[in-house]
């Protein structure tokens, strides 16, 4: 009886610390984001493979009806009709070798805005989940080169 009661009180001390290091890990992900934001709420990302300079990726599921796609959908349309270059696509990748540390950081940062939902959007640099129309109006502006 002794034995299950230490068991018990071990499983009951694994569990707590597990739920506390995940709990402090996605904390330490969400003020990592806010230190890094801007006045327009995006922040400064590495840049996923292939993406063009000064064409804006707007990433969210394909071919989907759910309001996230839909909105990604507006989105895109919106940029278009503004004359402004635009991607679409559901993934990312990377192109690094031998990252140094600043781009493992901008590496977190990017998957963490890709993490918190679609529409991913991502802009010379920068990047920011579901952000509407005048905020990637007003960052594709500004990082334009």
């Amino acid at each position: 009886m002794r034995l299950w009661m230490i068991l018990l009180l071990v499983l009951g001390l694994a569990g707590g610390y597990n739920w506390w290091v995940k709990r402090t890990t996605v904390d330490d992900s969400v003020a990592n984001l806010a230190s890094h934001r801007d006045s327009d709420g995006f922040v400064s990302v590495e840049m996923p493979g292939g993406t063009p300079r000064n064409t804006v990726l707007v990433l969210a599921p394909p071919n989907c009806p759910s309001e996230q796609a839909q909105r990604a959908e507006a989105l895109v349309q919106a940029l278009q009709a503004q004359g402004i270059p635009v991607q679409r696509g559901s993934s990312i990748s990377f192109d690094l070798m031998d990252p140094s540390a600043e781009q493992r950081a901008a590496l977190d940062r990017t998957v963490e805005v890709f993490k918190q939902g679609a529409p991913a959007v991502f802009i010379n640099g920068m990047g920011m989940s579901n952000p509407n129309l005048a905020q990637v109006a007003a960052v594709y502006e500004k990082t334009r080169r």
